[in-house]
């Protein structure tokens, strides 16, 4: 059974890490506040790596002090930037982009939908829906000291999609 979760594009670092720690109780909140880092990595690389720095493990992360977090991602981490860089499709396929809209989104009601949940060990799998995937994307995620959410394994999310019809139609 889907379950879709809508939320507004953020690009403020503060309102960002705000919002995520009001929401960080559900593991849902945690892949979209992924994503909405993501989506900012189009016009700013450097917060949207901040704001990843918040739901990803700290495993996953480095200190550094000219941070807005205080951390930066590792370099496994901060590969998947690039990827995204690469490619703007693949963060928008998550929250209502598709190979048919041109990847088109509404910054005011992103949505993400969830196609399934397991519980693993300590922490759960969420299966999420990209629009230029056939498949759903798994997404593995764990409960901090604070009971907050965050990404443990997330490599899927940055794969590559499916090209535009238009795209296809080029040749």
């Amino acid at each position: 059974m889907a379950t879709k979760i809508t939320k507004e594009l953020i690009t403020s670092f503060p309102k960002f890490k705000a919002a995520w720690e009001k929401d960080a109780g559900k593991p849902e909140n945690t892949i979209m506040y992924y994503l909405i880092a993501a989506l900012n990595v189009e016009k700013d690389p450097k917060i949207a790596e901040a704001m990843m720095t918040v739901v990803v493990s700290k495993k996953d992360c480095l200190e550094d002090t000219s941070s807005p977090s205080g951390l930066i991602l590792g370099r496994s981490a901060s590969y998947y930037i690039g990827q995204f860089q690469g490619n703007k499709n693949i963060a928008r396929s998550y929250v209502g982009g598709t190979n048919t809209n041109n990847y088109k989104i509404n910054n005011k009601a992103l949505t993400m939908t969830v196609v399934s949940k397991q519980e693993h060990g300590k922490g759960v799998k969420i299966f999420i829906q990209s629009g230029g995937k056939d498949l759903g994307t798994p997404v593995q995620l764990a409960q901090n000291n604070e009971g907050q959410w965050k990404l443990t394994n997330y490599s899927s999310i940055c794969t590559g999609v499916k090209k535009t019809i238009q795209e296809e139609g080029d040749f």
